[in-house]
């Protein structure tokens, strides 16, 4: 993500649809995970919105790149923010008993080695929830704008974790009931401007603010399928979630 899109994000991240769609859908997957007490990494924490939703459940922690989305976050109350590096986490083994990583492993040039940090960061048993996004077809100007190097397939994902030393629980899709109609436009965009012609500075991001009406219809779509979530796996989206845990022994 560019730096210079914090400060939208900053308003997005606590009105638009998808945003809070998945923030809710990863508040359903991970509350029944937390004990008495809890301490939780949000690695690629941006402008601290999920570290708000989670704090109820735990003492959250959060480091970032960019010195703007940690600005954002103690605006919001957070203190426990910092700049740090997800492939280098700035913080001793074993200390959390969760970590969230949340379309940032799409981001980095090394993804192995920000799994392989987040595994030795959390305590034996503790649990990794990742979601990022699905499909490389599906690669467009949008990811460009985001930051983002690759899309994954749930093979991919399972593997880098496994091979880090992870027990994946639990692998699902969201974005399912729209993903047609979303699979359609990145497609277009992607036949409109190729990503291999479109520099990063000029690219566009299609996460835009929209009517109220149209914001609500859209977001009651995806708390349909947060509620389908806590029961099973969806099978296909633009989005995959994996709760994966690290081995007690």
């Amino acid at each position: 993500m560019q730096p210079r899109e914090y400060d939208i994000m900053y308003d997005l991240e606590t009105t638009y649809w998808w945003h809070t769609g998945m923030m809710a859908i990863m508040d359903q997957i991970l509350s029944p995970t937390f004990g008495l007490v809890s301490k939780l990494l949000d690695i690629g924490c941006g402008t601290g919105a999920k570290m708000k939703i989670l704090s109820r459940h735990a003492e959250v922690w959060g480091i970032d790149m960019h010195p703007r989305a940690i600005e954002l976050c103690k605006q919001r109350g957070l203190a426990n923010v910092q700049i740090g590096d997800a492939t280098a986490l700035p913080f001793a083994d074993e200390t959390f008993t969760h970590a969230i990583c949340c379309e940032v492993l799409q981001n980095l040039p090394d993804d192995a080695a920000g799994i392989k940090d987040a595994f030795r960061v959390l305590k034996p048993g503790g649990y990794y929830y990742v979601s990022e996004q699905a499909y490389p077809l599906l690669r467009s100007q949008h990811d460009i704008s985001q930051g983002a190097v690759r899309r994954y397939t749930r093979r991919r994902l399972r593997t880098l974790l496994e091979t880090a030393g992870f027990e994946v629980e639990r692998i699902t899709s969201a974005n399912t009931t729209l993903f047609p109609l979303m699979a359609a436009v990145r497609l277009t965009s992607k036949a409109l401007h190729p990503p291999s012609k479109v520099m990063p500075e000029a690219s566009r991001s299609d996460l835009k603010p929209l009517p109220g009406p149209v914001n609500s219809l859209l977001r009651s779509v995806l708390e349909a399928e947060r509620a389908l979530i806590g029961k099973v796996n969806l099978p296909y989206g633009l989005t995959i979630i994996t709760l994966a845990r690290k081995p007690e022994a």
